[in-house]
């Protein structure tokens, strides 16, 4: 906004020191400081209240035309994306992956797999050791 660099800072400084003094110099700068801070937060809250203004008039003619809602092309939610679902593949059929093996013989293969790794388990080292 203000294009100051240090050495006009640095006159400005030299100059309220010369009119002011020494003893009222840190008062003013103070005072100078407060009264700045209050005009950034006015300005800040003037702004705010011409933006909620600006929004409920631009949601009350939504209200009184429905349809121009659906219309808006320049909508503040974002547009739903649509994702395709994973194809799902289902297991084989028991005949497609041994043929030659009955039901029952699979099944109790599967049986024995199962035992095998809960066995294989318990044998590790850390199975010994208490939680």
């Amino acid at each position: 906004m203000f294009d100051i660099g240090f050495m006009e800072l640095l006159v400005i400084g030299v100059l309220g020191l010369l009119v002011l003094g020494p003893e009222r110099l840190p008062k003013a700068a103070r005072t100078l400081g407060l009264i700045i801070g209050k005009a950034r937060r006015s300005i800040a809250n003037f702004q705010e209240d011409l933006e909620r203004h600006a929004r409920i008039e631009e949601l009350k003619e939504k209200l009184n035309d429905p349809m121009a809602t659906f219309l808006d092309e320049d909508s503040s939610f974002p547009k739903p994306s649509i994702k395709k679902e994973p194809d799902i593949k289902e297991e084989p059929d028991i005949k497609e992956v041994a043929p030659d093996r009955t039901e029952k013989q699979l099944k109790e293969d599967a049986a024995n797999n199962r035992d095998e790794r809960v066995n294989t388990d318990s044998n590790h080292p850390s199975a010994d050791k208490p939680l």
